[in-house]
Formats: C-alpha cells, sequence, structure tokens
C-alpha cells in the first residue's frame, strides 16, 4: 500500500530531494507529453507529482487560477493547457469571413425555385451604422452576414469536448457558458431575428434551451442590437451545444435587392471553471 510517510520517490541516487523540489524540477525538464507520461508509471507518488504539475503548468500558460482537486484526472489539465478552451469564443465564423463555412443550412431550408433564400456577406454591414468598436470579435473587420426578403435559418453545432473541455469539468464544475450575438436590420427594413440554443447530451436528449424573437420596427431599426444569456446548473451529462437562429423580412413588401437582417458576432464562451463552494 502507497504511504505518505515514507520516503518512496523521494530518494534519487540516495539524495533526499522534497516534493516541493521533485515538482520544480520536472515542471523545467518534462515539458512535453510523453516525459510526463513516463513519469506516470514510475511509481504512486511520482504519479501523483504529475498531477500537480500539469495543474502547475496549466495556471501558468492560463495566466489565471485553475480549479484543482485529488480526484481530477491529468487529461483535464493536459486539454486546458494545449487547446485554451476557456475564456474564449468557440463558434467558428462568428461573422461571415469564411463565407457560410462551419455553418449548416439544411436543404429542407432551401428551396429550388427560390435561390434568394439564402445567407450572403456584407463587408462592411450595408444600410447599418458600424459594428460596436468596444466589442473585440469587431476590431479589426466590419463584416457580418446578411439576408435577403425571405426568411433564413441556419444552425452550427459545438462539440464540448472536442474543444478541449474534459467531461470531468462539464459534469464536476458546470463552468456558466455565455452566449450572445448582435443583431440589426436597415431603417427601410422591419424584420424579425430569432435565436435559439440548446445544450445536450451525448444521447441527443436536451438538457436545456435559450429561445429569443425581436421584432425589429421603429426605434429599434438601423442600430445595432446584442442578445445574452448565460447557462447555469445545468446538471451533469453536457456535451454539445447547437447555436441556430433565423430571421426574416416579415413586415415589408419582399424585394429582392435588399438584405434587411444582418447578424454578427455569434459567440458561446464556456468560462473558466471556479471552485467548487
Amino acid at each position: 500500500m502507497f504511504d505518505e510517510e515514507d520516503n518512496n520517490g523521494l530518494v534519487l541516487c540516495d539524495k533526499y530531494l522534497p516534493v516541493e523540489m521533485l515538482i520544480e524540477i520536472f515542471y523545467y525538464i518534462a515539458d512535453c507529453k510523453a516525459d510526463l507520461l513516463r513519469c506516470l508509471l514510475v511509481c504512486r507518488r511520482w504519479k501523483m507529482l504529475m498531477n500537480h504539475i500539469w495543474h502547475k503548468k496549466t495556471e501558468r500558460t492560463l495566466g489565471k487560477p485553475f480549479p484543482w482537486n485529488d480526484e481530477m484526472p491529468w487529461t483535464v489539465y493536459y486539454l486546458a493547457r494545449t487547446k485554451k478552451p476557456y475564456d474564449r469564443n468557440l463558434v467558428k465564423n462568428h461573422s461571415g469571413a469564411m463565407y457560410k463555412k462551419h455553418w449548416d443550412i439544411p436543404e429542407w431550408w432551401l428551396l429550388d425555385s427560390d435561390s434568394e433564400r439564402n445567407w450572403t456577406v456584407e463587408e462592411p454591414p450595408v444600410g447599418m451604422p458600424e459594428l460596436p468598436q468596444t466589442e473585440p470579435l469587431f476590431k479589426d473587420r466590419q463584416i457580418c452576414f446578411a439576408i435577403p426578403y425571405a426568411q433564413c435559418y441556419k444552425v452550427q453545432t459545438i462539440v464540448l469536448t472536442d474543444e478541449g473541455i474534459h467531461p470531468y469539468i462539464l459534469d464536476t464544475y458546470q463552468p456558466p457558458i455565455e452566449v450572445s450575438e448582435w443583431y440589426g436590420c436597415r431603417w427601410d427594413c422591419p424584420s424579425s431575428y430569432h435565436l435559439r440554443v440548446k445544450l445536450f447530451h451525448n444521447d441527443d436528449t436536451m438538457i436545456d434551451e435559450f429561445l429569443f424573437r425581436d421584432f425589429l420596427l421603429g426605434r429599434k431599426q438601423n442600430r445595432w442590437l446584442k442578445i445574452e444569456h448565460v447557462f447555469k446548473n445545468y446538471g451533469p451529462g453536457l456535451r454539445r451545444i447547437t447555436f441556430e437562429h433565423s430571421s426574416g423580412m416579415e413586415f415589408y413588401r419582399p424585394r429582392h435587392d435588399l438584405k434587411g437582417i444582418k447578424v454578427a458576432g455569434a459567440c458561446v464562451c464556456v468560462r473558466n471553471p471556479q471552485e467548487k463552494n
């Protein structure tokens, strides 16, 4: 049985090294996954030390505290350090810089007889004020998705484990998940905006959802608006999120040359997990 009081793993070349010193040594000489995996196999004490080392490397890389407990797998720290999934936007191509890449538009939504029923990209947004410069997503580029006269729909699925968020973190700490998007419409194109964000188990069972709908009339036209929501205490089992939005010019006589509703900066952000109370 492992005994925390003995010197197993602490005596190297007949020299006793305190735990704190070993952690510092391994922190600098074991800088790749293969090295640390080999160290895990030496003995029970070294296996415990490797978790402390990964935790220290993670906090150094992220530049902020990261939760610790004795039961946390080392892979939690490895993924957090290498993929840096927390406190960043997990939505790919949030404003159309890569046209419609990473977004899915179901075939049932597209009509062969109506080629205009689709999303386009505007750079800069036409008939709208500048996107807020206070928003980091728009600092270097003024670009947005726009839709024509007909209603449009698109969706993006985010698999949280693929992004580097370990199931242990999702199930044990349930970090807050912030979702947001900027939207607006031209002064001459009253429109509607719809957002639905869903949380799912691996088996496609829905855990929670956020629904939002806004009608852009009068003073709401010709300005950028932002919708925000935070998911908390959603329970264990979360593995993926769908971000879907649809919109259309429901109050205006259709004109094929107008792109009324604009959306930009779609965001899903998993916050850095905090210590449990």
